[in-house]
Order: C-alpha cells, then structure tokens, then sequence
C-alpha cells in the first residue's frame, strides 16, 4: 500500500461558537495569513495606479474632488451650511473625509472577496483573511485623508489645541463599523447582488441627514433636526471634528453610545460573514 501522506478533513463551518470566540478565531486566522495579507494588498494597490494616468495622486484627487462641488454650491449661495467655525472649505473637507473613512470602508470590505474570487475557488485560505487583505487599503486611505486634512489646516492657518491630538482615535468608530457592515455585505451581497447598491443609495441619503457638509443647529424644520439628533452617525462625524478644530464638545455621551453600536455591529458583522461564508464558493 503506497502511503499519501497526512489526509485533510474538511468540514462545513456550522458558524457555532459565541459571537466573542467567533472574533477571536477570525482575529486568529488573520494574524496567522498576516504575511498573505500584506502580499494580496501590495499587489492589488500597485495593480489599481499600474495604467492610470496620474498613478497614485488619484488616491488624493478623490477627496479634493469629492468637497469641491459642496464649496462651489456654497460660494454660489445655491448651499447654505450654517454657521460654521472655521472657513467652509475646511469644515467641509473634514467633514467629508470622516463620512469617507465609512463609505470607502464599507465599499471596500464589501468587494474584498469578490477581488479574491481565484483564491476562493482554488485554495482553502480562510476567507475572513482574504476579505482583510482590503484592510491594507483602508488604512492607506485614512492615512492619505489625514494628511490633506493637515495640509488643509495648515493653508487657511486654523490653530489647534491639544484635543486636536484625539482625531484619528476619535474617527475609529467610523472605520470599526465601515468594517463591521462592509464583512456583511461582502458575503450577503455575492449571494443577492444587488445589496452593495442598496447599501450604497442608503448611505447617500443618510448622508444629508448627517451634519457632514452642514452645521446641525442650523436646520430650521424641527423633524428634520430631531432626525439628524437621533442619527448616531451625527456624533461620530461631530466630536472628531469638533475635537480637531478645538472647539466645544457637547455630545460625548451620545459619542460613547454610537461607538458602542459600532463595536456592536463589527462584532455581528463577523459573525455574519463566518455563519454565510460558505456559501460564497458556490455562487462565485
């Protein structure tokens, strides 16, 4: 009898456990494929800027491009944010560098598997280490938003306080749930495609329900205001930017309470993906 060597046992992933020990075993399998992690968003992100014509200044045109046409609409009069601060241009721009670290996180995680879809099909990699291999790109985001942001402060000379320091930790909260809906939609969204454009069109319109291009207090019309108070969204774009620019911070408690649900929903957004992931092979 000839010997084969070890034989593999694969099993179905019958998603059991706790929601905590589902957490602890994808944080698990993405510290042990750490190095494949890192290799999959090399190769991507240079894959991205390979043929493009401005290669990599497009990963900081896109905020640039994204805050000019609330700027113009202000200087126009067609907008008429409240108001603010600061210069315009400014809270804008951070205001929507904040909304962006959400829907480019979301928009990324969700296509994580869907960029990986040869790996599903031909190797036996956890799939939760492939979808965090579009983390790499998130970070690089931020990272890149940060600097304009400082740039930003630095060209219209805003001082700064020493609360200013919290920014980045202010804005995880937005980039925890990205994360949390994003491993969500990336698994639901291969098997009903057409969940990531629901998820997109839900985000714009609670776009305009959350003070990123405006200031909350100026909104005349008292339904549309007590919804943007009872948008959790509301303080997690508010208190970072507030704390960024120095000024008085009123809502922490409110704060506290939306980084809860953040956690809440990354924790439920993994073991989501964990109980549906088998399912991604057969409709890839």
């Amino acid at each position: 009898m000839t010997d084969t060597g070890p034989v593999t046992v694969y099993t179905a992933n019958s998603g059991g456990g706790g929601i905590f020990r589902t957490a602890a075993r994808s944080l698990y399998d993405i510290h042990r494929y750490r190095f494949l992690i890192w290799t999959l968003f090399s190769r991507d992100f240079k894959a991205q800027f390979k043929q493009s014509f401005l290669g990599y200044i497009w990963a900081a045109l896109g905020p640039l491009l994204g805050v000019f046409s609330f700027v113009l609409m202000n200087y126009m009069g067609i907008l008429n944010p409240g108001a603010t601060a600061v210069p315009y241009p400014v809270y804008a721009f951070i205001g929507t560098s904040l909304w962006g670290f959400l829907t480019s996180t979301i928009g990324t995680m969700s296509n994580g598997l869907n960029a990986q879809s040869e790996l599903i099909m031909r190797t036996n990699i956890p799939k939760i280490a492939l979808a965090a291999s579009a983390f790499a790109n998130i970070v690089y985001g931020v990272l890149v938003n940060l600097v304009l942001v400082a740039l930003f402060l630095l060209l219209f000379r805003i001082k700064l306080g020493w609360i200013s320091l919290a920014f980045p930790l202010l804005s995880l909260p937005l980039i925890v749930l990205g994360v949390g809906i994003g491993l969500i939609v990336s698994v639901l969204g291969i098997i009903a495609r057409d969940i990531g454009r629901m998820v997109n069109q839900f985000f714009i319109l609670v776009m305009f329900l959350t003070p990123v291009i405006f200031v909350s207090d100026h909104i005349q019309n008292r339904v549309l205001h007590r919804l943007i108070m009872a948008n959790p969204l509301t303080y997690l774009v508010e208190i970072p930017r507030d704390a960024l620019l120095a000024q008085p911070i009123l809502y922490w408690p409110q704060f506290l309470g939306a980084t809860a649900m953040s956690l809440a929903v990354l924790l439920i957004g993994v073991k989501v993906f964990d109980i549906v992931q088998d399912l991604v092979a057969e409709r890839l």
